[in-house]
């Protein structure tokens, strides 16, 4: 029975030790490495990235790009995303992640000179863009219903999915006799 005693004293002695020594070490470890050390991520998604730079820097804090992406929504130079996340408490001197926007993905507009409309349509899309409005001007060069020219002009860069306007023929501007008569007899010519 004594020794029965003697081993659950020594137990329960241990378990204690066990528990002070855990939670003590924790204790000690928080002390030498201090709270001090740690700081807030700040949020850095929308901000110029030599904005966003300098404000790690001031945190003491590494800020690195970690990837370079088209967004058509977001301007060229502007965070989309980071890690870690905003309000994350990490230490002092640690790395914050970036993926930086490159802005839309600019294309080249495709020559649509001389093309009917239907044709135009494929070239645009196969380039990545939309036919936009249709302007009908009257062409002494171009076949009736065949593209003149885009606007924006041939080989400009714009934003990928952007519209392009086409200007068509409505063929050679021509008069005649009758309409000559009418104007004549309205001017009592």
């Amino acid at each position: 029975m004594t020794k029965m005693k003697s081993i659950l004293i020594a137990l329960s002695v241990l378990a204690g030790l066990f528990i002070i020594a855990f939670f003590g070490t924790d204790l000690i470890m928080k002390i030498i490495v201090g709270h001090g050390n740690e700081v807030q991520v700040p949020l850095l998604i929308g901000e110029d990235y030599e904005v966003a730079r300098k404000t790690c820097t001031e945190m003491k804090l590494y800020m690195e790009q970690s990837e370079l992406v088209h967004d058509e929504n977001i301007d060229k130079g502007k965070i989309i995303s980071q890690k870690p996340n905003p309000g994350t408490m990490t230490k002092k001197y640690r790395t914050v992640s970036v993926v930086l926007s490159n802005g839309p993905e600019m294309v080249r507009i495709p020559y649509l000179d001389n093309l009917s409309i239907v044709e135009a349509k494929l070239k645009l899309e196969n380039a990545g863009l939309y036919l936009g409005e249709k302007v009908f001007r009257y062409s002494d060069e171009v076949k009736k219903e065949n593209v003149i020219y885009s606007q924006p002009m041939a080989d400009e860069l714009i934003p990928k999915k952007s519209s392009v306007t086409i200007i068509v023929s409505l063929g050679k501007y021509t008069t005649s006799s009758g309409d000559d008569n009418k104007w004549k007899n309205l001017f009592g010519e």
